[in-house]
């Protein structure tokens, strides 16, 4: 076999593969994992049933990769925010104010996401369905984004205010991230109440300064009580 041709056959793989996680992504989304079934998105994906326990193990290890490319995504927005707060933190020298330019700044990428992006929608409904009905796959949701997201947020928090780090702190932390995740998972009624057109870029501009004006005004208030 000559390179020409490895590489035809490795671009075709490497193609099936991807156009599984894709199709996998709606068809999960759309079905649920129980009523999803292996037929359904090899037809959708049109790629030999096969590809599916040759790619991924079957069903479960699909849907466990699919989880997976989610959370890659939205890692992908926020990681390089997450590692300056930790880098930052580390040092030991964040100030108050600094802590709280931080936390906006993660908030403002969590926003642009989940608000914002095109992806988000398709991606939303199968986080939904593992908070509504856990399954393995959700370790991979809760360890790679939302614990680090919870931790980053709290310390910045805890920094922004001068409190110590407490259940209390956790509880503002899931607090201030559940103001953005409301406007993905509640959608239909934020657009039916204010009339939107559907998250456009001026409507999220204007979803994300009232976030950070209620983060800072939270955050100030915190700082106030002690």
């Amino acid at each position: 076999m000559d390179n020409k041709t490895k590489s035809s056959k490795t671009k075709r793989s490497s193609n099936a593969h991807d156009r599984l996680l894709e199709v996998g992504v709606d068809v999960f989304g759309k079905h649920g994992f129980d009523a999803a079934t292996t037929r359904m998105i090899a037809k959708k994906a049109g790629v030999n049933i096969a590809a599916i326990p040759y790619y991924f193990n079957g069903k479960e290890g699909l849907y466990h990769k699919v989880v997976g490319y989610i959370a890659g995504k939205l890692e992908s927005q926020v990681k390089s925010t997450l590692v300056e707060i930790e880098e930052r933190a580390a040092e030991g020298n964040l100030n108050g104010e600094e802590a709280l330019v931080l936390l906006e700044k993660l908030l403002e990428k969590l926003i642009n996401f989940m608000v914002g992006s095109p992806e988000a929608p398709r991606f939303a409904r199968i986080v939904l369905r593992e908070q509504l009905y856990p399954s393995s796959a959700y370790d991979i949701l809760f360890y790679r984004i939302m614990a680090p997201m919870i931790n980053a947020v709290s310390k910045m928090i805890a920094t922004a205010t001068g409190a110590m780090p407490s259940r209390a702190v956790s509880l503002c932390a899931l607090t201030l991230i559940g103001q953005v995740i409301v406007f993905r998972v509640a959608r239909e009624t934020t657009v039916r109440a204010l009339g939107l057109k559907g998250y456009s870029s001026d409507e999220t501009a204007e979803i994300r300064r009232v976030i950070l004006e209620q983060t800072r005004s939270m955050i100030e208030a915190m700082s106030r009580t002690g």
